[in-house]
């Protein structure tokens, strides 16, 4: 059966060793078995001293008492030699006496350090300790029948289609101890088909070198070694491992003894050879993994196992297979069960170990993943499984930061909207649906938003803004939203963009967070004055009517101006018939408002027309003349 050689002080060097006085021995005698005191005799990595049963080894339970269980029906077609071409029903139920009725067994088989030899530990206890008769222990190479499943069946199923023995073969075996007397004689009888017929050999007694026995001190229980290696295997490099072990009572030790009681139950299987399966994490390609773990990549992982299976004790050609399944786990939980079927590998070459690898798996979340491989053993040649699931099979895989590369835009006048891109690289697709698989499938493209921070004026520690958030869908180049902020003081701004990350796979990151990328600073300008100097002349006139006598004054005065020295011409502005009255003098004036621009000359052209008979008209004239001269200025 599979076992791991279990460390004892030493390595048996002292063992204890319990001696009951003879006294005691011979006052219990008559009520009980003698319960004699244990040989000093070989019992390997096994502490052979009435004590029992020893630490680790396995518990067969069985009922006892004044209660029915199942055994063999009592007859000439179920005594020990012949009981597995019993035709079934081979069983009844039965209610053994208590001398010869079992509470439970004990099982085990080690390797002995030293020697490397295996030995089978076997160990029982009774329903009482008077009484004398023969324990047996039988152990067959094949399962016991698919009939006798004693978890499974009820008691008339396994009535009406079991026999437990049914499936002996050539090379199983028996263990006797014949207890009369308080006796620790050990026998071995091996079952041989060399004449085409199954025969139980005839008993050999198992000396001390070989074996030991010993009661425990009220006789209700017992337990023994024997050196499996130098009786049962010896002279054979060949695997063999015996699936089927049933612990009884009988009533002798010929092949016409009969059983009195039976555990019939599931029993680990003892062998010869053990199997060890160390395996490494490796990435898809075949190399080791970082002790730092994997990058999750742009969102998927290959990765496989690599499997050593190796064969302790007894040589064998490699078959069977190697399992792999990967767990994704929190620590420090590990992969004993579960998690995602890999596939499994053919164990191939001339002999052991063997180094498979398996199938390629694929992982598209960050996070902690443990592999477990199973060797499923080669029952053919009796090769026990063995698996790996420790802390060595996990490793991590990282999740990436991505890249964040922005771009403010153009510097603006106070009054205008600033902006700002950001371009997103570098991310890591989200975890699929199953996070593992056999194909490669990538989840979806990374989420996640991405928000506009702008700081300033003229300092990197005034949040001014704060945009909306932005939806990412993977890699790309992601703009300010709208609204635009626009900025109401001048001076240097600074954009700051911030990824929010995508987890498990891609983590958050943040750009310019210092304000030290030039590539994210923005000028908002005032908007420069200038001073456009426009001189305007608005020419106007006036004269003074006198008249020395002839009473009030009374006509009209007319004004014209024309755009030149001679009065010739059109004139540009006239003002006729403005009337003149009153007393002398009396002064009239115009009223242009048209404002002359250019540089030129100007000269006016005044005629007086009286209606006063006493007073004479006078005549037109161009007796007034003038000169502009305008010389504009602009200032910035």
């Amino acid at each position: 059966m599979p076992h791991t050689t279990r460390a004892r002080a030493s390595e048996k060097s002292t063992r204890t060793r319990r001696t009951l006085a003879a006294g005691a021995a011979s006052c219990l005698a008559a009520a009980m078995i003698m319960v004699a005191g244990p040989a000093l005799a070989a019992d390997g990595p096994f502490d052979i001293n009435g004590e029992v049963p020893d630490a680790g080894t396995t518990e067969i339970s069985d009922l006892f008492g004044n209660v029915k269980e199942l055994g063999p029906l009592n007859s000439n077609t179920t005594k020990i030699g012949v009981i597995h071409n019993d035709a079934v029903p081979t069983l009844g139920e039965t209610n053994p006496n208590s001398q010869v009725d079992l509470r439970r067994a004990w099982l085990d088989v080690e390797r002995e350090a030293v020697t490397n030899d295996d030995w089978l530990y076997f160990a029982w206890e009774r329903d009482k300790n008077t009484g004398s008769g023969f324990i047996s222990y039988e152990f067959m190479q094949e399962e016991a029948p698919a009939a006798c499943d004693y978890d499974g069946s009820t008691t008339a199923e396994l009535i009406a289609d079991c026999n437990p023995w049914a499936n002996r073969s050539d090379g199983d075996f028996m263990i006797l101890w014949d207890q009369q007397g308080g006796s620790l004689d050990l026998f071995l009888r091996v079952w041989d088909d060399s004449t085409g017929t199954l025969l139980l050999g005839a008993p050999t007694a198992l000396n001390a070198t070989v074996s030991q026995a010993a009661y425990s001190a009220d006789g209700f229980r017992g337990e023994a070694a024997v050196n499996l290696t130098d009786t049962i295997f010896g002279g054979s490099t060949a695997c063999l491992s015996f699936a089927n072990t049933i612990p009884s009572t009988v009533t002798g030790n010929s092949d016409t003894a009969d059983y009195k009681d039976t555990i019939l139950a599931t029993t680990p299987p003892i062998s010869n050879c053990t199997t060890t399966t160390v395996t490494t994490p490796k990435t898809g390609a075949g190399g080791n993994i970082p002790v730092g773990g994997l990058s999750i990549g742009t969102g998927v992982v290959a990765v496989t196992d690599s499997a050593e299976v190796s064969l302790i004790g007894g040589t064998a050609t490699p078959a069977g297979s190697v399992a792999f399944h990967l767990c994704k786990l929190d620590a420090p939980a590990l992969c004993t069960t579960g998690g995602t079927s890999v596939g499994s590998t053919n164990l191939t070459g001339a002999a052991y170990p063997v180094t498979v690898s398996s199938p390629t798996a694929y992982v598209t979340s960050a996070g902690r993943y443990c592999w477990r491989a199973e060797f499923s053993g080669d029952s053919e040649n009796g090769i026990p499984g063995s698996s790996d699931s420790r802390a060595s099979e996990c490793f991590t895989v990282n999740p990436v930061t991505p890249t964040l590369a922005t771009s403010a835009g153009a510097d603006v006048f106070l009054g205008n909207a600033v902006t700002d891109s950001a371009t997103l690289g570098g991310t890591a697709t989200q975890p699929a649906d199953p996070v593992i698989n056999l194909t490669g499938t990538a989840g979806p493209a990374a989420g996640g938003t991405i928000t506009f921070e702008l700081y300033g004026p003229d300092d990197c520690t005034t949040l001014a803004y704060t945009s909306p958030t932005v939806a990412v869908s993977g890699n790309g180049t992601y703009n300010s939203p709208a609204p635009q902020f626009v900025p109401t003081a001048p001076g240097e701004y600074h954009w700051v963009a911030v990824y929010s990350g995508s987890p498990p796979n891609t983590n958050g990151t943040t750009h310019n967070a210092a304000c030290t990328d030039v590539n994210e600073d923005v000028v908002v300008n005032t908007v420069p004055s200038s001073l456009t100097s426009a001189q305007r002349w608005v020419p106007n006139d006036s004269v003074t009517v006198t008249a020395a006598a002839g009473g009030n004054l009374a006509g009209n005065v007319d004004f014209e101006l024309f755009a030149n020295a001679t009065c010739s011409g059109t004139a540009i502005f006239s003002q006729l018939n403005v009337s003149v009255s009153g007393a002398s003098p009396q002064t009239v004036l115009t009223n242009n408002t048209t404002a002359q621009l250019a540089s030129g000359s100007f000269s006016w052209r005044v005629n007086y027309d009286s209606t006063n008979p006493a007073q004479e008209d006078i005549a037109a004239s161009c007796h007034e003349t003038s000169v502009l001269s305008i010389d504009n200025d602009i200032n910035d």
